[in-house]
């Protein structure tokens, strides 16, 4: 990934995705780019891909894109797109294809080079998101078997933190505050262990206690009343 490039998530809700061809490459873009108004043209579809058509994850268009008729069925598709994929397998057809699309102002994900938008290895569990480039596909895999050990630690982690920050916000101000707050439970190792052996509600409880000792006593009788069920009424 070049220094040019900016790791960003996007919100795909809304916006058109192009895919160009319909074989296993186009069916793995698919299921990243599902979560988009997502389109796929190609002469032939795989399993893979029909079957998400009849789930009503995208649609389809047929087009023989090597003919001049489906070079303009291509043209057409990409009006008000968002990402367009050339994912044929033939690159000669692919260039074409980024081409008409970058003159059409529409971002390029190319799966024979690096375009403006680049795919990292993702790791996704609940509200957690890890996304790994390094330009070294063999590289980026490794990381992610090595993160993926700890990814379902910090999930648990994330719904911990986000139990207490929707109470905090009732309670506490600033924002700044707040921040140092979940940061002493972030830091707090025994509520780690509580987690690593499984013991949710223990962790739930030393968390509202280490946040309660740095409260003021009306914050505390406030926090005390809005208390989630798995917090200091254990």
């Amino acid at each position: 990934m070049s220094r040019s490039h900016v790791p960003l998530l996007i919100d795909l809700k809304g916006r058109r995705v192009v895919i160009f061809g319909g074989g296993g490459v186009a069916a793995r873009k698919a299921r990243l780019f599902s979560h988009g108004d997502l389109l796929v043209v190609s002469r032939e579809f795989s399993p893979a891909v029909l079957r998400m058509a009849s789930e009503g994850l995208l649609k389809i268009l047929k087009a023989d894109l090597m003919s001049e008729d489906g070079l303009e069925i291509a043209v057409r598709a990409l009006d008000g797109a968002f990402i367009a994929v050339p994912a044929t397998s033939n690159q000669a057809l692919n260039a074409a294809l980024e081409d008409i699309a970058r003159r059409k102002g529409v971002l390029v994900n190319s799966v024979d080079r690096e375009g403006e938008v680049v795919v990292p290895s993702i790791i996704e569990k609940g509200s957690v998101v890890l996304a790994i480039s390094t330009g070294i596909p063999a590289l980026s895999r490794y990381i992610r078997m090595r993160l993926e050990r700890d990814v379902e630690l910090y999930a648990l982690m994330a719904d911990l933190l986000s139990s207490i920050r929707e109470d905090l916000k009732k309670n506490v101000e600033p924002q700044s505050r707040r921040r140092d707050l979940l940061w002493s439970v972030v830091s707090d190792k025994s509520i780690w262990s509580c987690l690593e052996n499984g013991d949710i509600a223990g962790a739930h409880e030393k968390a509202y206690m280490r946040v309660r000792e740095n409260l003021t006593p009306d914050e505390q009788d406030n926090l005390d009343a809005g208390d989630s069920q798995e917090g200091l009424d254990k």
